[in-house]
């Protein structure tokens, strides 16, 4: 199976010159959404009421500001996704209000970690660099030769990981390199947080619908260094 990276596409023609498309309605909003947490589902109704930034133009998949894990979409996204294998998940109601005044239904997409038993330990290989690591969308990869030539460290399950970044920070940061899974029930997205920060993995399957049905504001890049062993 073949994997892409799924990421917000910012300061683009498409999206804007912003990197979020989004501001806060009001503090209320704001309140709301820092109030969630990443790992957790909220026990209260989110308040997700947004304006459409100066200079940043609408599209079905926006850049939000919202600090959990997932994404800001529209009825066509959620339409797609709702066809597809994702991990447990909320779809939260939110709203936009565009330069011209009109508010367009959203939702907000928050995802968990896929369980960390789907990760081969002993296949995947991570690196101790001192390149930064894959946390925001515009570092990423920016440098992948680096990180292929330097020295392997064996990890053998999530604690040794947070153990070893622990250890190395600042001086050295902990990579993954080759991530190499086992997945059975065949997930149209993953997210392993803790192996790879940020990073959200979605199907071929996946990728092709929104591709076919030209979504926007999306950025799609093919992982060649992920592997299913099922």
């Amino acid at each position: 199976m073949k994997y892409f990276r799924l990421e917000n596409s910012v300061n683009t023609k498409e999206t804007g010159r912003n990197a979020i498309q989004l501001t806060f309605a009001d503090k209320k909003t704001m309140d709301s959404c820092w109030s969630l947490v990443d790992e957790e589902f909220p026990n209260f109704k989110p308040d997700l009421r947004f304006d459409l930034e100066k200079g940043s133009k609408l599209t079905d998949l926006v850049s939000s500001g919202v600090d959990v894990p997932g994404f800001m979409i529209n009825e066509r996204v959620k339409n797609i996704f709702e066809q597809c294998k994702l991990p447990e998940h909320r779809y939260y109601e939110a709203s936009v209000k565009d330069h011209k005044g009109v508010v367009h239904p959203y939702y907000y997409l928050h995802i968990m970690p896929n369980d960390y038993s789907m990760v081969d330990f002993d296949k995947t290989i991570f690196k101790k660099t001192e390149e930064p690591m894959k946390i925001w969308p515009e570092l990423a990869f920016q440098n992948v030769e680096e990180i292929k030539k330097a020295p392997e460290i064996q990890i053998k399950n999530v604690a040794e990981m947070k153990k070893y970044e622990d250890e190395f920070f600042p001086n050295l940061y902990v990579v993954l390199d080759v991530l190499r899974i086992h997945d059975r029930e065949k997930y149209d997205m993953l997210y392993f947080p803790d192996v790879d920060v940020n990073t959200k993995y979605i199907s071929e399957k996946l990728a092709n619908m929104l591709k076919s049905e030209k979504i926007t504001g999306i950025g799609l890049y093919p992982c060649d260094d992920i592997e299913n062993l099922e």
